[in-house]
């Protein structure tokens, strides 16, 4: 792992379920370069996804996303 560690927000589209959202975190979280994932409480629209840009892409981490079913969007820096 780099000593670079970036974040992006990802807008999820769909309202998710708790088991939905956890699901998804848990998908994501299991790429390689992904440091940690987490979502605001009261709007569980926004994902933060912290990572190693060295080791994944954000474009990578939305194709996470879109192959759980859902739809998205990369909200930051790419």
């Amino acid at each position: 792992m780099s000593a670079t560690i970036s974040d992006i927000t990802v807008h999820i589209d769909e309202t998710l379920n708790d088991r939905e959202l956890a699901n998804l975190e848990q998908a994501i979280r299991s790429d390689e370069g992904v440091v940690s994932v987490g979502h605001n409480e009261k709007d569980k629209h926004f994902m933060v996804v912290l990572y190693d840009p060295e080791e994944i892409r954000g474009k990578d981490i939305l194709g996470r996303v879109t192959a759980q079913g859902f739809h998205g969007e990369l909200i930051g820096f790419l």
